[in-house]
């Protein structure tokens, strides 16, 4: 049977710069947006064409022949990858209280050894039997050696062992051969059937090449189709500026020496504060820009003579952020200011010559009004600078520090960090664009649908991107019950009722295979998600590996354009590996009562109907959510694309209803 192939704000005035200029969050939201949507450039492009698939086909066919003696360069380039593997984990076992076990029981010398020029370029030849016994220490299943930094060493050793071996082997050649008519076959398969599945095949394929030295000149062709950014995420500015945009309305007491007078009296500043994106397109720019006008209502005077004035001062401020993929850059605040005054009246405490001595303090104060107003400008932009820089060096030192310790760092430690990242902007649009693909993996093929027109929020991912980090993260690992109830409690969630403890079951756990732990597969408004497991235990049971998937269909609530949802087709399917329902085969005791056990589990968690509901925002962005799904498109090309529009104003949440319809 065929499962599918299974699957800131700145407030001035005239004569004195209010205390508060920048809404803390105002930066650090921005800032953390921008993080956590990582990163964009506009996507390298174009669709596939078939000429592109079958001319690498016939390439790969013809070069069958042109086998080269894998040599020291190649061996020592092994050896190179090895070192940098070792050295992410020299940096956990030198922080770790068990580094010294986990030394002693990987062979650490031996391994050391291994990893050097000296050691690749040996006369006699590398000992590919060494290497598989050092791999084979990290493929135990011990636990932490499901740990990414654990993994890349595995997968160096691996590399490294299929060099050594491909130096010694008689049969190298054929097996060349074998192995580029395997990649000439998945480029036919995707060619002849457009489905991203069909190239699955083709990542473990570059990888053997590139382990072994053969043909790296077509392994970079067929890199360059296959290796497209698998996620892109394009967010338009009208929603970040829903955290940062706000209105200015604030009074505050004038108090300033201005041409050696003290003036005194009250200020009011009108404006706003407003996050504005650049062009851009080597990373993300944006400003944040502060407008308003001060006006106010002061006096001032030197002996018996006091004058009064009404002010108007024009005020602005503006802070440019950078933000790439490794660092958040902030350039100089700039600050303007200007000031202008209007006399409404002069009083003199003399009972005699008032109208001598008004007529003379009313030339003067003439005299000195431009004075006046250029140093009163001076100082409110001084001012007003310090300030503004006072007032954003917290939230850029923090902002900093979540983009590298909150988002870069924990990344790179889990090897979740994209080999291609990278951000642009346009005036009103922030694209983030990523690839996250392994030596044996691919990326996108095809270039992604384009975003729906109304969205303000778009993320168009592959499955490759799913099925990629998926495999980084779960290869090999056993999970438990307690693992993802400490999980929950450490991050100050609910545990979802689908992986609460069941009174009626014993505490569970699963060992995910080591290829395709869980599996994205999608067609034409269709997806499968299969989970694979090489064994589970219930108590102190333990069962044989089992593959448990389920089928979903997009459809609609109500037949509502506006209510997306996804309709599982039939029931979930729980079978051990190869087991095809419907040929005679028949299922052990132990796998009928393991099949039982997940059943009433994945049940639970593969709900008959999922209804999307509309997106909830974080933070400062809560106000402008929740954003209704505009659009869910699935392709057999791998592509997904969400969108979400912007709520309306009369947007309210429906009650739920029973009737679900297949979008035709």
């Amino acid at each position: 049977m065929n499962r599918r192939n299974q699957l800131v704000a700145v407030v001035s005035q005239e004569r004195g710069v209010p205390r508060t200029l920048v809404r803390g969050w105002a930066l650090r939201q921005t800032a953390a947006m921008v993080a956590m949507a990582g990163v964009a450039l506009a996507a390298a492009g174009g669709t596939v064409q078939a000429s592109d698939l079958t001319d690498l086909a016939a390439e790969a066919r013809a070069q069958k022949e042109a086998f080269q003696e894998v040599d020291a360069p190649v061996l020592k380039r092994a050896a190179e990858g090895l070192r940098e593997a070792l050295a992410p984990l020299t940096r956990l076992l030198d922080r770790s209280k068990s580094g010294p076990g986990w030394r002693t029981y990987l062979d650490w010398d031996t391994l050391s050894e291994v990893s050097t020029d000296a050691f690749a370029a040996s006369e006699s030849g590398v000992d590919a039997g060494l290497i598989d016994r050092l791999q084979t220490r990290f493929e135990t299943g011990a636990n932490g050696l499901a740990m990414p930094q654990f993994a890349r060493v595995r997968r160096a050793l691996d590399r490294y062992r299929r060099a050594a071996e491909a130096a010694v082997a008689t049969d190298a050649k054929q097996r060349h051969a074998e192995i580029l008519e395997r990649l000439a076959a998945a480029l036919e398969a995707a060619d002849a059937n457009g489905k991203s599945d069909s190239l699955e095949p083709i990542g473990l394929v570059l990888n053997e090449l590139e382990a072994t030295g053969q043909s790296l000149d077509l392994v970079t062709r067929v890199r360059e189709v296959t290796g497209r950014p698998n996620l892109l995420i394009d967010v338009e500015e009208s929603l970040l500026a829903t955290a940062v945009n706000r209105d200015v309305d604030q009074v505050e007491p004038v108090n300033e020496v201005i041409v050696g007078t003290r003036v005194r009296g009250t200020g009011r500043t009108v404006g706003n504060v407003r996050l504005d994106f650049l062009p851009s397109t080597a990373e993300a720019a944006f400003e944040l820009v502060f407008n308003a006008v001060n006006h106010s209502k002061t006096h001032g005077g030197r002996g018996p003579v006091t004058v009064f004035n009404d002010g108007e001062t024009q005020l602005q401020a503006s802070k440019r952020v950078l933000v790439d993929d490794t660092d958040i850059t902030v350039g100089p605040t700039k600050a303007s200011a200007s000031a202008h005054s209007t006399p409404t009246g002069i009083a003199v405490s003399k009972k005699f010559g008032q109208k001598m001595i008004r007529k003379i303090a009313s030339r003067k104060s003439a005299q000195l009004r431009p004075q006046a107003e250029a140093e009163a400008s001076m100082k409110a932009r001084e001012k007003l600078r310090r300030q503004f820089d006072e007032e954003t060096a917290g939230p850029i030192a923090q902002a900093r520090s979540d983009f590298r310790h909150r988002f870069r760092e924990p990344l790179l430690e889990r090897d979740w960090y994209p080999d291609l990242l990278s951000l642009s902007t346009s005036d009103s649009r922030l694209s983030i664009l990523a690839r996250k693909a392994i030596s044996d993996q691919i990326a996108a093929a095809t270039e992604p649908p384009p975003t729906a027109a109304e969205a303000v929020l778009s993320a168009r991912v592959h499955d490759t991107a799913v099925n990629n980090v998926a495999e980084i993260t779960l290869s090999g690992r056993t999970i438990t019950q307690e693992d993802v109830e400490q999980l929950a409690e450490s991050r100050d969630f609910a545990m979802p009722e689908e992986f609460a403890s069941d009174p009626d079951q014993e505490p569970w756990s699963i060992t995910f295979a080591r290829k395709r732990p869980v599996e994205l597969d999608v067609d034409d408004g269709w997806l499968q998600i299969t989970i694979r497991g090489d064994g589970f235990t219930s108590g102190d049971r333990a069962f044989p590996g089992m593959d448990i998937w389920a089928a979903y269909r997009v459809g609609q609530v109500d037949g509502d354009p506006a209510r997306l949802c996804l309709i599982r087709e039939g029931e979930v399917q729980i079978y051990p590996p190869g087991f095809e329902p419907g040929s005679g085969d028949r299922l052990s005791v132990q796998e009928t009562s393991l099949r039982r056990i997940l059943t009433r589990r994945f049940n639970k968690i593969f709900k008959d109907v999922v209804e999307i509901e509309a997106l909830q925002l974080p933070g400062q962005l809560e106000a402008a959510g929740p954003l209704p799904m505009a659009e869910l498109l699935v392709r057999k090309d791998g592509w997904i694309s969400a969108g979400w529009r912007a709520k309306d104003a009369d947007d309210a949440s429906e009650p739920a209803a029973e009737a679900v319809t297949l979008i035709p």
